[in-house]
């Protein structure tokens, strides 16, 4: 059965494959409608094969601009507090991945014409690229939007099945959760705290690093262990013990880390790797090259 480990590890090539295969599909049926609709009234005004090159080039290019919208995403969230920003910086993104679309779909059937001895024109006047654009245009805006709504809505799905966890700061919670007392001191004054913010099965709450008993690095993110329970945070090994050198979490394997406070006892072998045994029974490996530091 395909565990959520095993996602969380090929979850990029798993969102690439689905894309790529939505894409495939539909420039299929596409293509095959064009042809089926213009055989109702033969002669064809085209090769047989020039629907696919038209469906094909403009699916990968779709593709490819998607992929940069998701990143665009990642880099600029939507932000509620000042959504005027937002809505330029969107329009900005909208334009872009118009731009992307047509600029790549246009290069790639020019060249597939040229390979197969034959001429492509998108347009040949001022007047005709002027509406041909604006054709595009409109179709683009449509699917940013839309794409722009399924990457949101995918990654929240993701999200609440795997569980998520984030840093939040001392403001943030001051702000979101009132009943808390909590007032920054001068040991962590703008710095973030030892709480994680979780989100699971459209709940929340609060978790403190401190009850971390270990990590496992899985893909693009870190599964942290805590009372039993496993919560997955897009993080780097070396991004996360770097933001948290005050805790009491070293690494001890490529992929593992433990909190050293609730480490038992530890077993080697001749090889100088061990096992690591956890108050809770929890076993984790580790490598002679990280056992000095346990």
């Amino acid at each position: 059965m395909f565990s959520k480990t095993q996602f969380q590890k090929h979850q990029t090539a798993i969102t690439l494959a689905l894309l790529g295969a939505f894409f495939m599909i539909n420039a299929l049926v596409n293509a095959t409608t064009e042809i089926m609709e213009a055989m109702r009234t033969p002669p064809l005004s085209h090769a047989h094969w020039e629907p696919f090159v038209w469906e094909y080039t403009s699916a990968l290019s779709s593709f490819v601009a998607v992929i940069w919208l998701a990143r665009m995403l990642n880099a600029y969230p939507w932000n509620w507090q000042r959504p005027s920003r937002s809505v330029s910086l969107y329009s900005l993104f909208a334009f872009t991945f118009s731009l992307i679309h047509i600029g790549l779909m246009i290069f790639m059937r020019e060249s597939i014409y040229w390979l197969l001895g034959s001429n492509y024109t998108f347009a040949s006047t001022l007047e005709q690229w002027a509406f041909e654009l604006l054709y595009e245009l409109r179709k683009d805006v449509w699917s940013f939007v839309f794409f722009t709504i399924l990457i949101w809505s995918y990654r929240y799905i993701v999200a609440q099945w795997l569980g998520d966890a984030t840093d939040i700061s001392l403001e943030k919670m001051k702000n979101n959760y009132n009943a808390i007392d909590i007032e920054p001191t001068a040991n962590n004054a703008g710095k973030q705290n030892d709480l994680l913010l979780i989100k699971k099965h459209g709940r929340e709450f609060l978790v403190n690093k401190n009850d971390i008993e270990w990590i496992e690095a899985s893909g693009n993110y870190l599964n942290l262990h805590i009372n039993e329970q496993v919560f997955p945070m897009r993080d780097t090994f070396k991004s996360f013990l770097d933001k948290n050198t005050h805790l009491p979490i070293q690494r001890v394997h490529r992929s593992y880390a433990v909190n050293v406070n609730l480490v038992n006892n530890l077993s080697l072998t001749a090889s100088g790797d061990g096992t690591i045994e956890l108050l809770s029974g929890q076993t984790v490996k580790m490598s002679r090259r990280f056992k000095l530091k346990v």
